[in-house]
């Protein structure tokens, strides 16, 4: 026999072995579950929480909560509140979102009601594409040709997710996170039937938005709709240009000038002002939630440094570039994960 097969015949053995003891545990503390339910029945409750401690992380959720039950009630009657109190701030732990169900002794029910819990912290990540384009506010071309500043394609948004309840549906959010944005200007036809040029520009920004956001039902799946203000540092631009002379009468292409590529930062602001929101739909799970969202955010100053010069032949002609007085327009799509943090108190 060869290595092979004797390795995978060992291995499935091992694995086979394992299932079975696993099953085996689980057979035995559903067992001990029966029997533990049938002890506190006929009042013996000392033995409960000892019968199931060690059973506790092979339980589904229905039978981890169930267990707890007996566990803070045997306490309870076996007259240790302190333990029976311990073991309720251990369900509301691993499960923040319990409540007592209407058959729920009211002994139970009152060591439930002796804590508060509450949703404190959201933390998590989100990532995903970033169309940015221009508003023009002032044009300028030595041309009378009409041009846009449009997406050039997705730029990425990456973030990190902060959310503080102020209640179970209203929160304050912050998402800071950097953006690469990527716009050109684009000319409808040649210029003055002569001239092809090209012009592209990539931009980072740092950003730090923050927001107030009202979140929609309460349940598994829900909506929400956030808006507010947002502050912008740009780190870097970069701008792309190509030049091609075209033969107006034959519309051969003459002449084509190599990529050209500069740093563009001493033409554009640093500090940016953005207006903004979105809205989006989150999926809950115990202690976390996954979301997707769509934001809009439109910068309220402008993108051209003030004092620069927003024209020079000399750019024009030999590096194909040429600023009009914009701003930024944004739209993200992302999806991110994040996970609460819960805050548990004594309340009388």
């Amino acid at each position: 026999m060869t290595k092979r097969p004797l390795k995978f015949i060992l291995t499935a053995s091992l694995l086979v072995s394992i299932t079975a003891v696993t099953w085996a545990q689980e057979q035995d503390c559903l067992s001990k579950l029966d029997g533990a339910e049938q002890l506190f029945n006929n009042g013996l409750f000392e033995e409960v929480p000892t019968l199931l401690e060690n059973c506790m992380e092979l339980y589904s959720e229905t039978d981890k909560k169930k267990a707890y039950r007996l566990i803070i009630l045997a306490h309870y009657m076996n007259d240790d509140v302190a333990a029976s109190e311990e073991s309720m701030y251990f369900l509301l732990k691993e499960f923040p979102d319990f409540m007592p169900v209407a058959n729920d002794l009211v002994d139970f029910q009152y060591i439930f009601n002796s804590f508060s819990v509450r949703r404190s912290l959201d933390l998590g990540v989100s990532i995903g594409p970033a169309w940015t384009s221009g508003r023009i506010i002032e044009p300028f071309s030595p041309f009378s040709d009409k041009f846009t500043y449009k997406s050039n394609g997705p730029g990425l948004f990456a973030a990190a997710y902060i959310d503080i309840p102020v209640s179970s549906l209203f929160s304050i959010n912050t998402e800071p996170g950097y953006l690469l944005a990527k716009y050109e200007i684009s000319y409808k036809d040649p210029i003055a039937g002569i001239y092809n040029i090209e012009q592209s520009e990539t931009s980072s920004l740092i950003q730090l938005p923050v927001y107030a956001k009202v979140t929609f039902l309460e349940s598994t799946m829900q909506l929400y709709a956030k808006a507010g203000f947002m502050l912008g540092y740009m780190t870097g631009a970069k701008t792309e240009s190509f030049i091609e002379k075209i033969n107006p009468g034959s519309g051969v292409i003459l002449y084509t000038q190599p990529s050209i590529q500069r740093d563009h930062m001493e033409y554009r602001n640093r500090l940016y002002y953005f207006l903004g929101g979105g809205a989006g739909l989150k999926i809950n799970f115990k202690k976390a939630y996954i979301f997707t969202e769509v934001d809009y955010h439109v910068s309220l100053n402008k993108t051209l440094k003030g004092g620069t010069s927003r024209y020079d032949q000399t750019n024009l002609w030999t590096q194909g570039w040429i600023d009009s007085d914009f701003g930024l327009n944004n739209l993200s799509i992302r999806i991110g994960m994040a996970w609460s943090i819960y805050t548990i108190k004594k309340i009388r």
